[in-house]
């Protein structure tokens, strides 16, 4: 039998090791997840609703967190909780989907298609000053109106 005393140094690690495990227990090994923000609506050109466009929110401000894109088609989009948003304050951009792309949509898509060479203005899309405003946890219905360049 050693008559070594035991130190505060040689307890050390194990009250480490003791408050880690405690730590990881009571708050988990995740960290917290956001609060679940979604948006749904509606885009229309001079009172018609629009297709074959793609919308963008862009963060702006004090907003945290990614861009995200959502098709439109029959004037409605839609952007899932999994976009990642944050709730805060978004620049809003429209732009048509490149003609290659549409050119593939099934024909009961792409009969309510603009013209080949419509354009949406740039005030409503690189040149975008319409915003949002985004809500964790609830429903945010937009509603967007833009024109084609003349």
């Amino acid at each position: 039998m050693s008559d070594r005393k035991i130190t505060v140094a040689d307890r050390l690690p194990f009250a480490a090791a003791s408050v880690l495990a405690m730590m990881l227990l009571t708050t988990g090994c995740n960290s917290p997840s956001q609060p679940s923000v979604t948006a749904a609506g509606t885009v229309h050109v001079s009172g018609e609703p629009l297709s074959g466009a793609v919308i963008t929110l862009e963060p702006m401000r004090q907003t945290t967190g990614p861009n995200a894109s959502a098709p439109v088609f029959d004037g409605r989009f839609q952007v899932p909780a999994s976009a990642g948003l944050h709730g805060g304050t978004y620049r809003v951009r429209v732009a048509m989907i490149p003609a290659e792309l549409l050119a593939q949509l099934p024909s009961e898509q792409a009969a309510s298609l603009p013209p080949a060479d419509a354009v949406i203005d740039p005030s409503f899309d690189a040149e975008s000053q319409l915003t949002c405003e985004l809500k964790p946890d609830q429903p945010n219905a937009l509603a967007f109106a833009v024109e084609f360049l003349k």
